[in-house]
């Protein structure tokens, strides 16, 4: 595989990611190259239905080739099924009701066949199925498949607020990766599973755009009437975040001081607005292998959580804030 640099204004990413050049598809396509070289055979359309455990190992395989049950006895097996983020009943399950309003940005047909029924025969699952990578996106992608090109990355520039026309996190928090792994929980925890992110002509430059446009008008009240959203609760929050904002430069890639409330980490008032509808999103549900620790969604939310009900926003926490040992029990898993 080739590599790229990454493209501008992805919040930090030249730091933590490697771009594949082409794309996903192309590093897929050079394993397969790669495997056929070495003898590998595919076979497509088949899907596997069960797998026969005995003690510690697979006596057989059944899988539908062909529209044709078929059995299998391998010398070995690995199982790479994935989550079951695309079955929305066992996502009720463990997320309950709100899970009906997750909208799945990949494939439809990750919905944990395998996962299942190794878990029916015993098999051990390490983790929390309610826990999972979520993350923000436009409200009007479909239900499946919208890709990465529905993600929103206007947070951090962004005036967040419910459909009560309140804010419930400190959107400035940090950019990267703490913004990005915590913002679908929380859209999750809100009526109806959904937000609203106003942001003004100075940031709309500042973050890589979703694939929809955002509405646009030239005063909150006006985009509070386009989205239903109540528009005194709308202005009044607008204009308390405003109020907060202290004079001075702003520098969209620090954290900053210039604020007089909690719950402002990167103040810049807001102007002629627009505005995105965020949605939850769940992309990798239910972790059945360990994976390394990192700073939860769940730890986090919880604070927020806490400062909701002591009816104030989150505040900035110190990066040395550590996770405390009751909390490694949550395992992140990513698709």
């Amino acid at each position: 595989m080739r590599f790229q640099p990454s493209l501008s204004g992805t919040l930090s990413l030249s730091r933590t990611n490697a771009f594949f050049l082409g794309g996903g598809k192309a590093l897929v396509n050079a394993y397969y190259r790669t495997a056929s070289l070495l003898g590998v055979e595919f076979v497509y359309n088949a899907q596997v239905r069960h797998l026969e455990l005995d003690g510690r190992r697979i006596a057989w395989v059944d899988a539908v080739l062909g529209g044709e049950m078929q059995k299998f006895t391998p010398r070995s097996v690995v199982v790479a099924s994935g989550g079951f983020q695309a079955d929305i009943d066992w996502l009720e399950e463990a997320w309950g009701p709100a899970a009906r309003n997750f909208l799945i940005r990949g494939t439809p047909y990750n919905r944990g066949v395998v996962l299942r029924d190794l878990l029916d025969q015993g098999i051990l699952p390490v983790g929390d199925p309610s826990q999972c990578h979520a993350v923000a996106i436009d409200g009007r992608a479909p239900k499946f498949d919208g890709g990465i090109v529905t993600r929103l990355d206007c947070i951090p520039f962004s005036v967040v607020l419910n459909n009560r026309g309140q804010r419930f996190c400190d959107e400035g928090e940090d950019l990267w990766p703490k913004r990005y792994a915590i913002w679908g929980r929380l859209v999750a925890d809100q009526p109806d599973q959904v937000g609203y992110a106003i942001f003004d002509s100075k940031s709309i430059d500042l973050f890589m755009p979703s694939v929809f446009p955002p509405h646009q008008a030239d005063e909150v009240s006006g985009l509070a009437r386009k989205m239903g959203l109540p528009e005194d609760a709308t202005r009044s929050t607008v204009n308390d975040y405003n109020a907060a904002c202290r004079p001075g430069s702003f520098h969209p890639a620090k954290l900053s001081t210039a604020w007089e409330h909690e719950g402002l980490n990167r103040p810049n008032p807001i102007g002629p607005a627009r505005f995105a509808i965020l949605h939850s999103l769940a992309t990798s549900c239910g972790p059945v292998l360990p994976s390394p620790i990192s700073d939860c969604a769940w730890t986090r939310t919880r604070r927020c959580r806490q400062a909701a009900g002591q009816s104030k926003t989150c505040g900035p926490r110190a990066k040395s804030w550590p996770v405390r040992s009751w909390e490694r029990g949550i395992l992140q898993v990513s698709a």
